[in-house]
């Protein structure tokens, strides 16, 4: 097993060092500062993930969980890992299958050593089962071009074939490189040549490349042809790169392709380029090779990867974007930071035609990559020009992109009419939206827990769910997926994806105050010291005032049914119970300010809001604004740190009204 998530490492050091005994989320919780939720969703991740022989993640309901080894040997071996392992962190993840592929290719294809199999379930860490189905999608790859995987004792696996097929297999691969997509996605369509687009120009410097038997991995190509591309803007616009300090053999293998692959973009696009492009483009085809030697940088590849991604742990960026598992990413991006350093230590000045273009429409990420440089050693102290910056950041504009494109939805459907109809809810929405969207189960409503929705982004409904409230989005539908049905869920996927970016959608700000009719006064409690069982039956009874005879307890019992199905506890702080359906006449809310913390369950002892709701039989639309409210409020520490100081109902008011 592989672990990339700091987190998720967070979590297994520490149960192997409390290995004697059953750990609670809320103790994880505490020690990662985190929510319990986040808990158990990571710890959902490594059970499902944990591959190593020998050792089994256990959970027990009411203690907690537990690693138990099935020998000292194996328990030592996990500790070599997880706990003695401390540039673990630092390796680049290979954990999905996408990235391990593109990882062997770049071996099987672009690297003149063995690749032998035994290291290669050691290199990324994974069971020799999972790398055979790796290698088993390779051939079925290589397969339409004539190319098979064969093996020797002395040579390891390889490529066997014709060379011009492994050329015409190399040129696909390359062509087919998301990082020029996502490029496009961001740069204007009328930006490069149109007489040479990206793709046409990868394809001229691989087959120099090729041609001069130089090897070359995508990484380097697609730096290399990004700064073509904009070198070809920059002349245009009267720019001229400054002469590296240092000398260039003219003989050098890589300045004769230089040479070449700027002679055949002259003549596509009628652009002379001057002998310091020349020097620039070598200094890009030695990067896999040795510097010349007066330019030695002073950090070197594993130096600058340790850095960068300690940078995102810092700057707190693998919990929005996880950076550091993206392979691509990483590698395309220290490929760069390489000639950067160069540039650096050599005073060379690389203008980019993209500055303002990026700066005016991506400036969140232009600002995060400049931050990101910022926090890393080997740039901490240096001056970086705008233009570098931007070179930087189209590498983390295109690995959002590919995240944006490659993430797909997890999908809870419930349905309340039996098989035939369950099933037809899910292939409706599988035909539908399966571009977008991973069904992980189809369940009836009396099936809904807490186990179920962990991990899960929205429910699709077939039931109304609208007396129940959770903390993600549901969708009620019929179960044929009407059109317009169709098109709410899509429109509500786009905001969504904006918010796994980076840029958190605000909540609309209620524009009225009519949301403050469900509070009062009377529902209103400040405890000094209390407990679970007594604070529900104190703003129970407030509510129970105009209602029935029998209100108050129908509603405890109501409420008990519903966190029988799932947690009520939004956040480490708050608590939202309710019903599990309308009981009042009309919709009603009771708050609770804890001075000292309650425990609410086995999970959560340091609750100190609660948000007791009481939903109308004849309507609740309103109550949707409160909802999404306290919702957000679980995601503001100030706020509620404010709402706990609270001394009157006046104060909550204010407050409450602030969030957006």
């Amino acid at each position: 097993m592989r672990v990339s998530n700091t987190r998720e490492k967070g979590i297994l050091q520490f149960l192997l060092k409390h290995r004697e005994r059953y750990v609670t989320s809320k103790e994880l919780a505490e020690y990662l500062s985190c929510s319990d939720r986040t808990v158990r969703n990571h710890l959902k991740s490594i059970d499902q993930t944990l591959n190593l022989q020998g050792v089994r993640l256990v959970s027990k309901q009411g203690q907690g969980y537990r690693l138990i080894f099935e020998s000292q040997e194996v328990c030592q071996t996990f500790r070599l890992i997880y706990e003695l392992g401390n540039d673990y962190s630092t390796k680049t993840s290979m954990s999905q299958g996408d990235d391990r592929l593109a990882f062997i290719l770049n071996k099987l294809l672009f690297e003149q050593v063995p690749v032998l199999f035994d290291d290669l379930v050691e290199e990324l860490y994974v069971s020799r089962s999972t790398l055979s189905n790796d290698f088993k999608k390779i051939r079925q790859m290589l397969a339409d071009y004539s190319l098979t995987i064969e093996s020797r004792a002395n040579k390891g696996v390889y490529v066997s074939g014709e060379e011009r097929d492994k050329r015409r297999f190399i040129m696909s691969y390359f062509l087919e490189n998301q990082f020029f997509k996502a490029l496009h996605t961001y740069v204007k369509s009328n930006f490069f040549d149109q007489n040479l687009p990206l793709e046409e120009l990868a394809k001229i410097v691989l087959e120099e490349c090729q041609e001069a038997n130089l090897k070359l991995s995508d990484f380097v190509l697609q730096n290399l042809v990004v700064h073509i591309a904009l070198a070809i803007g920059r002349i245009k616009s009267g720019f001229e790169i400054s002469n590296l300090d240092c000398q260039m053999v003219d003989n050098d293998i890589e300045r004769q392709v230089a040479k070449r692959i700027l002679s055949r973009v002259s003549s596509v696009t009628n652009q002379e380029f001057p002998v310091q492009e020349i020097d620039y483009i070598t200094l890009h085809l030695l990067a896999k090779s040795q510097l010349p030697q007066n330019n030695q940088t002073e950090f070197s590849k594993e130096a600058l990867r340790d850095s960068v991604v300690q940078s995102f742990k810092t700057l707190g960026l693998d919990d929005i974007y996880h950076f550091s598992s993206d392979f691509q990413l990483i590698e395309s991006l220290i490929t760069h930071l390489m000639t950067l350093q160069v540039r650096l230590a050599s005073h060379i000045n690389l203008s980019n035609p993209l500055v303002d273009e990026v700066k005016q429409n991506y400036s969140d990420v232009f600002f995060m990559t400049k931050e990101i440089l910022a926090n890393m050693e080997a740039f901490s102290q240096a001056t970086i020009s705008d233009d570098e910056i931007v070179y930087v950041c189209l590498h983390f504009l295109a690995a959002i992109e590919r995240r944006k494109e490659n993430h797909k939805f997890s999908v809870l459907a419930i349905c309340a009419t039996g098989f035939g109809a369950a099933q037809m809810l899910k292939n409706r929405l599988e035909s539908e939206l399966g571009n977008r969207i991973e069904v992980v189960d189809v369940i009836g409503y009396y099936e809904l827990n807490q186990e179920k929705i962990d991990g899960i982004d929205f429910i699709v409904s077939a039931v109304d769910l609208s007396n129940l409230y959770f903390q993600i989005p549901v969708f009620t539908v019929s179960v044929f997926l009407k059109t317009e049905e169709i098109s709410q869920i899509r429109q509500a996927m786009d905001q969504m994806q904006v918010s796994r970016i980076g840029n958190r959608s605000e909540v609309a700000r209620i524009k009225d105050d009519n949301f403050k009719q469900y509070f009062s006064q009377d529902n209103f409690f400040v405890w000094t010291k209390c407990d679970k069982t007594r604070l529900l039956e104190e703003m129970a009874e407030g509510l129970s005032v105009g209602e029935s005879d029998d209100f108050k307890q129908s509603l405890l019992y109501e409420i008990k049914q519903r966190e029988d199905l799932s947690s009520v506890v939004f956040s480490q702080r708050v608590a939202v119970p309710h019903p599990i359906r309308p009981l009042g006449k009309e919709v009603k809310v009771s708050v609770a300010i804890c001075q000292e913390p309650i425990s609410w369950d086995n999970q959560s002892s340091h609750i100190q809001l609660v948000f007791l709701l009481s939903p109308s039989l004849y309507g609740n639309d309103g109550l949707k604004d409160v909802t999404k409210k306290i919702v957000s409020l679980t995601e503001n520490d100030d706020l509620q740190k404010q709402l706990i100081n609270c001394k009157d109902f006046e104060d909550f008011i204010t407050i409450f009204e602030k969030i957006t």
